[in-house]
């Protein structure tokens, strides 16, 4: 049966969200702060003279070299329904999706090729049309014996993503994702079908705005270190080298219905390290990865654009794509008093020197103030049990039940 193809009311849609983008990344582009460093996916750049033009120009390039990923459309029907877009309602798994191609492009530029093949592995992991290999996944992911390799070369396609959201969550296309499930299911495909060099990528996300250096350290190390001495100081004497660099979440609220102001402040201090990777967040009911900031500004990329699905059997016959479709062009900017107060905070840690100063880097912002709201502990207390994040978090979390733990 062919595919079928989006009706004239579809369309309009598609072409109203465009439209909005356009008209709000034209608006932006008007207003970039001056006079201030810019802070974005753990760089500083400091520009010498206030030329607007200049600045524009320098975050247009920061923002251009980041893989962008929006809704997409004309796709093959996803699990167990009749959308072929996901206009409307996917923008926080598109932005979990972005977050998680960042990971994957911070990672194989420190441990890959260091080709373009790299990068275009990556765009294609995300591809929208999987050609039927969800189905092949969905084999799988059925077997008691998964010991047998099996290379997806779309492991975070669409497809994949809505078959495992109804598994894991009930959750149907059409409903709108919460930071927790995209996170814990994008960990769930990596642990289990990883791309090509990105196996010793560990995936750890934490959630209740906790953050425990055990399992860091078992995650990076994959080994079990003593509980009755110090672990901090047996993370910096310890000779063993790490096996897995990590990408970190942690997910948190920095206030209720709107953010509270010292914890903005906050914020600003986990953006400005060199670990920081972005935030899955937005502003209520629009969802965006925001990449870094200028003063009181946050800059992110807005998935709220509708193009067309890219096929992976097209993509590999014709050894080439869309890359362009993977560019964003327009910088927009979000004053962070609208920022949701619930996000993911994301974190890039390469080796055993990076874990180690990442931890005082954490401690030292907590010394320095008492509204730090990430609960850090050497070790996981024991009524925390992270062996089955897929099944604690459909059963209790939600965005509107982070505890804060001081």
């Amino acid at each position: 049966m062919d595919q079928r193809q989006e009706n004239y009311r579809e369309v309009i849609i598609d072409w109203i969200y465009n439209l909005k983008y356009i008209l709000n990344a034209y608006l932006n582009n008007k207003n970039v702060p001056s006079g201030h460093p810019i802070y974005i996916l753990g760089h500083r750049i400091d520009i010498d003279n206030n030329d607007i033009d200049d600045r524009i120009n320098k975050i247009k390039q920061l923002v251009q070299d980041t893989i962008w990923i929006t809704y997409r459309r004309n796709f093959p029907p996803l699990y167990q329904s009749n959308y072929i877009s996901d206009t409307g309602w996917g923008c926080m798994l598109r932005v979990g999706q972005m977050a998680m191609a960042q990971m994957l492009k911070k990672h194989l530029k420190n441990h890959g090729d260091k080709r373009d093949e790299d990068y275009d592995n990556i765009l294609l992991a995300f591809a929208d049309n999987d050609s039927q290999e969800y189905k092949e996944f969905i084999e799988f992911s059925n077997k008691n014996d998964k010991s047998k390799v099996h290379n997806f070369i779309c492991p975070f396609s669409i497809q994949k993503i809505a078959y495992l959201a109804k598994k894991e969550f009930n959750l149907d296309p059409g409903e709108w994702y919460k930071p927790n499930y995209i996170l814990f299911l994008l960990e769930e495909l990596h642990n289990t079908i990883p791309i090509r060099a990105s196996e010793n990528l560990k995936l750890c996300v934490f959630n209740d705005s906790c953050l425990f250096l055990d399992q860091l350290m078992n995650r990076m190390f994959e080994i079990k270190f003593e509980t009755d001495k110090d672990l901090e100081e047996q993370l910096e004497k310890t000779q063993l080298k790490s096996k897995n660099s990590l990408a970190i979440f942690v997910l948190t609220r920095i206030g209720l219905d709107e953010p509270n102001q010292k914890y903005l402040k906050v914020l600003d201090e986990l953006m400005e390290l060199p670990y920081f990777q972005g935030i899955v967040g937005g502003t209520p009911k629009r969802a965006f990865y925001i990449l870094g900031r200028i003063n009181d500004h946050y800059i992110y990329l807005d998935p709220h654009y509708v193009q067309e699905a890219e096929n992976k059997d097209q993509i590999i016959e014709n050894k080439m794509f869309n890359r362009t479709s993977y560019s964003c062009k327009y910088i927009h900017l979000l004053n962070q008093k609208h920022v949701d107060t619930s996000m993911g905070l994301s974190f890039y840690i390469r080796n055993k020197s990076e874990l180690l100063q990442f931890w005082r880097d954490m401690k030292q912002i907590k010394q320095k103030s008492e509204d730090f709201f990430v609960f850090l502990s050497d070790f996981t207390p024991e009524y925390v049990d992270y062996s089955n994040q897929l099944e604690e978090s459909n059963n209790k979390l939600n965005d509107d039940d982070v505890v804060f733990l001081q």
